[in-house]
């Protein structure tokens, strides 16, 4: 069993309670996050946001009152160690989520979606047998998580998602928010942020 001092203790305790609170927060205000849990990891113990985010590139596509939005990222372990990562993403109400990849020797690979105990229940299969999986899991309260073993030492690990969602109107006006938060997430500054939204509809556009 690995000992650490109170002080770090009660850091890591105060991180756990963050993340808790920030997975059951009723609205989530942040895109998606790369957190590294521990103990026993020395990394994670020191700072649960350890990866840098390399890119994160945003697509999102509104026709009349559904939107589909596309996100990429990278997240980069600078560390000379192996790392567990569990990427956390909220959702919006009602939407729903179309697909999720990560990459697996240098391939973009889908994402099964399963019940939360089977991925679970694969999920400690496979890192028993030291394999790669993308398994999706929701979390509940309008946000999903996935984990993600392994991180390698120095190298990136890319991921894709997207998800589908139906806007809300208000006097004729419709509203569509993407939270952008991914910087205080990331050890390092971002090095890519890209957004592009593509509109389309019947009636045209006002002010």
């Amino acid at each position: 069993m690995m000992l650490m001092s109170s002080r770090r203790t009660r850091l890591w305790a105060a991180a756990l309670a963050a993340f808790a609170v920030l997975l059951t927060a009723q609205s989530l205000r942040a895109d998606g996050l790369m957190i590294v849990p521990g103990p026993p990891s020395p990394v994670a113990m020191q700072n649960p946001f350890p990866l840098e985010v390399k890119y994160h590139r945003v697509t999102v596509d509104i026709i009349g009152q559904v939107a589909k939005t596309r996100v990429e990222q990278e997240f980069f372990n600078p560390s000379s160690q192996r790392l567990e990562g569990i990427y956390v993403f909220p959702l919006p109400t009602g939407a729903t989520i179309n697909d999720f990849a990560m990459n697996i020797d240098g391939k973009m690979v889908a994402a099964e979606l399963l019940d939360a105990k089977k991925a679970r229940d694969i999920y400690l299969d496979i890192v028993r047998r030291m394999r790669d999986p993308a398994l999706l899991e929701y979390s509940g309260q309008g946000a999903f998580k996935v984990r993600i073993f392994p991180i390698e030492p120095r190298s990136g690990k890319k991921v894709a998602l997207s998800y589908t969602e139906v806007l809300t109107s208000d006097a004729g006006m419709y509203g569509y928010m993407y939270p952008l938060n991914t910087e205080k997430f990331s050890a390092k500054p971002l090095q890519e942020l890209s957004l592009r939204v593509n509109l389309s509809g019947r009636e045209r556009l006002k002010t």
